[in-house]
């Protein structure tokens, strides 16, 4: 009995070695931590102390960079019997150039008269420098005499599936200023909506009302994004339960928005001057099956496409020589180009495209490349 005892004894002094060479092997390993051992309570306890958060690094730097937008609009007071400004809305906004340029959301100012920003507890009167509703992206400009700190952009193509998203802004108002959320980047060039233009970034870090114009960061502190949206539901009645769903518009569609308003005041886009949807089929174009790609439901008369050849019932296949499997790949491509730029258009042509059923085979098509010069619209146009 003694024996076996002394053999109990020990293997617990084994392990207990090897525990504690593994805990002290692990406290190394961890870059600024100061790790220790110490025997509490019968166990054997690793106390963590120094290990530096890079959350709070990019937080320290950036926020003062995030502002919170208020939107107020002319009121009529029954109580006083005039007209008075109320904030209507809040959000939240980056500052992006040193002469106080302020990115945000359209659907934040959307049918405001006056417009603030609420920067480090202090409001500062804003003017609206211009607008675009089809990225849902609007720019303004603080117009009292402060130093406001920039951002650094970031690169979208550089913002991989995985990586960390830092959001910073205002949900609920002013109650709830400079509040940080973190998630990863769920996915890239997401499809949102057949209205818009825009490849949202999803991520899960959270995002509630008032975030909407804030900024999106990755750990070097550079902005990656801008929050537009979130998707919820209680899943009450039959809906899906839905949680850390939210979207950010990316900065390749940020940049030269915010560029031209700042520029102009307006985004002019040039057009194809096509009518187009998204056509799921086959990824190959060249396997007899229908493909993938930009379907043409419709040539305007006179359009840039008309004269390159473009008809209805084509399948834009690449643009540029790259691939484009939904509208949106297209419509964000020729959204960065400027007028008297030219595209080269693969097409694919399947003779009788639009009269086909399930049941019928496929006729052969034809593919080719035609080039295409942009032009801006003499009126509003469907794509």
């Amino acid at each position: 009995m003694n024996l076996m005892r002394e053999k109990t004894r020990s293997v617990r002094a084994l392990l207990a070695a090897l525990a504690l060479s593994a805990c002290a092997a692990y406290g190394v390993s961890r870059a600024g931590s100061t790790a220790s051992t110490v025997y509490a309570q019968g166990e054997y306890v690793e106390q963590l102390g120094g290990v530096s958060s890079p959350f709070a690094d990019v937080a320290q730097v950036v926020m003062p960079c995030v502002v919170g937008v208020s939107n107020r609009a002319n009121t009529y007071s029954i109580v006083s019997g005039q007209t008075e400004l109320v904030e209507q809305a809040t959000g939240s906004g980056v500052v992006i150039t040193t002469q106080g340029h302020v990115v945000t959301n359209y659907h934040v100012v959307e049918g405001a008269n006056d417009v603030q920003v609420l920067w480090q507890g202090q409001y500062l009167q804003a003017e609206i420098i211009g607008v675009d509703e089809l990225t849902d992206l609007a720019v303004l400009r603080v117009t009292e005499d402060v130093m406001l700190p920039a951002v650094r952009m970031g690169k979208a193509d550089e913002v991989r599936v995985g990586d960390w998203a830092i959001v910073i802004g205002n949900p609920l108002g002013s109650q709830l200023a400079d509040t940080v959320t973190v998630g990863v980047v769920s996915a890239v060039d997401r499809e949102i909506d057949s209205s818009t233009i825009v490849k949202m970034l999803q991520t899960d870090a959270a995002i509630n009302s008032g975030n909407s114009g804030g900024g999106m960061f990755n750990t070097r502190g550079e902005l990656i994004g801008i929050p537009s949206l979130k998707f919820s539901a209680s899943g009450s009645r039959g809906e899906a339960s839905i949680e850390g769903i939210a979207m950010a518009i990316p900065m390749d569609v940020v940049q030269p928005v915010v560029e031209s308003l700042i520029q102009n005041g307006r985004v002019t886009r040039p057009k194809l001057g096509i009518s187009v949807l998204t056509l799921r089929g086959s990824e190959e174009p060249t396997d007899g099956l229908i493909p993938a790609g930009v379907f043409v439901s419709a040539v305007s008369e006179g359009s840039p496409a008309q004269k390159a050849g473009i008809r209805a019932d084509d399948i834009i296949l690449n643009v540029d020589g790259k691939r484009v499997m939904r509208h949106t790949d297209l419509t964000s491509r020729i959204a960065g180009k400027q007028a008297g730029d030219t595209v080269t258009l693969t097409i694919c042509r399947i003779p009788g495209l639009s009269e086909l059923t399930v049941r019928d085979a496929v006729p052969r098509g034809e593919i080719f490349e035609t080039t295409v010069t942009l032009e801006l619209p003499e009126e509003k146009e469907a794509a």
